[in-house]
């Protein structure tokens, strides 16, 4: 083991000994240990992939921190939202029989289903971290913030592979990232990231964050947020990634839609922020990107309108048909469509490779149609417990403005998992991310009702403490006044 590597696995002791001790501060140090792991992992002669999985271990010690010390919430939650406690129940289910398929089908088929299972459940943890997290707005605020200054900080390495310079841990692990259009090929970037995909779905994550930020009514730092979404769109855009400029699309759109659907006031407000955003990053790229070699990247961006559909057919319905005919009606078991059957060295048949790209059919692939079926009926409960949760916010109060873009976040990583799974069943943290914010969305409401009551508290206190200090200024003038006769 060289010096590198023993100080990273010490630092991560050290962030899961943060996480026990204080897991909201734990989220923090998780976001910073999300960022280094790649990076650390390049500068390691062997690249071994134990680095970059390390970093999820804080993560499980944060969300399970946070269950254990929020308890009290968890009862809330399904309390409040009943449907969420059946949809779990439903996943629970259609794991089991996905479980013993691949533990019946394969020599050491019990790991790669135990590592398959882990990218399904450990998310779910991720909804009661983030309901508990959602004590005050300000909270999720925070963690919005460090996340988009870390990451923001990370995405240098970006134009600093583009333009080559001998920078170490830069550019992928063991590999060369490209892409081939017709007479052309587009180099992809990703910096210290360990993939552009990984780049990609951090930048986009930090467009959306920022424009959040941004849209605040009272944020001084609203330059800032709208030049850091600007300076990561250029970054998603050097990734060549496509579905990940799809993600802050899909976020705008359905931030617009449901708010002129929910009437929310002040709706329009990211409209504004994300066509001054674009005009900037527009003027930024005319200045800089003059040359032939720079508007490939935009040509290949611009081919999300003009192939996108084409693609995403291609890969979601000619995939699915294809997964049902080799894999059958009951599937081929769990993990077989992740990177755990690689982990565990599982021997799968040629049916069973897992070389489903997009979301859906890795779904058909590892649960079967029963399987599909039942998470289906889980991911609508969850639906409408979101729709609950955005019925119980008055549209004119600032909490409905986050809820609303942490939705359009969900939607557009729901879109990117669609296309592409590998980024989130390959990384529990992304995926954990994703429905942290789940948790925040159900969260926010009985966060805005505590608040008001708390300020109608503080506003009646305020009021009774006048009326008892009244007499006594009285008195004190009258015996004031009777000195001076």
């Amino acid at each position: 083991m060289s010096s590198i590597e023993a100080i990273w696995y010490c630092c991560v002791v050290l962030a899961c000994l943060i996480a026990l001790a204080d897991w909201r501060r734990g989220l923090y140090a998780g976001i910073l240990i999300d960022v280094l792991r790649d990076p650390i992992r390049k500068l390691i002669p062997e690249q071994p992939v134990v680095v970059t999985l390390s970093g999820s271990v804080v993560w499980l010690v944060i969300v399970a921190v946070a269950a254990f010390a929020r308890r009290n919430d968890l009862r809330t939650l399904f309390r409040n939202y009943p449907g969420v406690r059946t949809a779990v129940h439903l996943l629970i289910i259609a794991l089991l029989p996905a479980f013993g398929i691949s533990a019946i089908s394969y020599h050491r088929g019990w790991l790669m289903a135990t590592i398959g299972a882990a990218s399904y459940v450990i998310p779910m943890l991720g909804i009661v971290a983030g309901f508990a997290l959602c004590r005050t707005e300000e909270s999720i605020l925070g963690l919005l913030r460090c996340y988009v200054i870390v990451n923001a900080i990370m995405l240098i390495s970006v134009p600093m592979e583009y333009l080559k310079m001998e920078i170490p841990a830069l550019g992928g692990i063991d590999a060369v990232w490209i892409r081939y259009r017709p007479g052309v090929i587009v180099d992809l970037m990703c910096g210290w990231y360990r993939s552009p995909d990984s780049m990609g779905l951090h930048a986009a994550h930090v467009i959306m964050f920022s424009l959040l930020l941004a849209i605040r009514k009272r944020s001084n730092a609203r330059p800032l947020w709208i030049v850091s979404a600007v300076w990561a769109a250029f970054c998603v855009l050097l990734s060549g990634r496509r579905k990940m400029i799809g993600i802050p699309l899909v976020f705008v759109a359905t931030f617009l839609l449901l708010g002129m659907m929910y009437r929310v006031a002040r709706v329009s407000r990211l409209a504004g922020v994300s066509l001054l955003a674009a005009a900037l990053g527009g003027a930024v790229t005319v200045y800089f990107w003059s040359t032939d070699e720079a508007s490939d990247y935009t040509d290949y961006a611009t081919s999300l309108f003009t192939e996108g559909g084409e693609r995403a057919n291609a890969l979601i319905v000619s995939g699915t048909i294809t997964t049902l005919k080799q894999s059958g009606i009951i599937g081929a078991g769990l993990g077989t469509a992740t990177q755990g059957r690689h982990y565990a060295n599982v021997q799968t048949s040629r049916s069973a490779r897992g070389w489903q790209e997009d979301g859906i059919s890795r779904l058909f692939l590892e649960f079967g149609v029963p399987g599909v079926l039942l998470l289906f009926c889980s991911l609508c409960l969850v639906i409408g417990a979101i729709a609950k949760s955005m019925r119980l916010l008055p549209p004119r109060s600032s909490q409905i403005l986050l809820q609303l873009g942490l939705i359009g976040i969900i939607c557009g990583d729901a879109a990117s998992y669609a296309i592409s799974h590998q980024q989130f069943s390959g990384d529990p943290v992304s995926a954990l991310l994703v429905t942290m914010m789940i948790g925040m969305v159900l969260g926010l409401p009985a966060s805005y009702y505590a608040e008001t009551r708390l300020r109608e508290v503080e506003k009646r206190d305020a009021g009774r403490m006048a009326v008892e200090q009244k007499p006594a200024a009285l008195l004190a003038g009258l015996s004031s006044g009777q000195e001076q006769r």
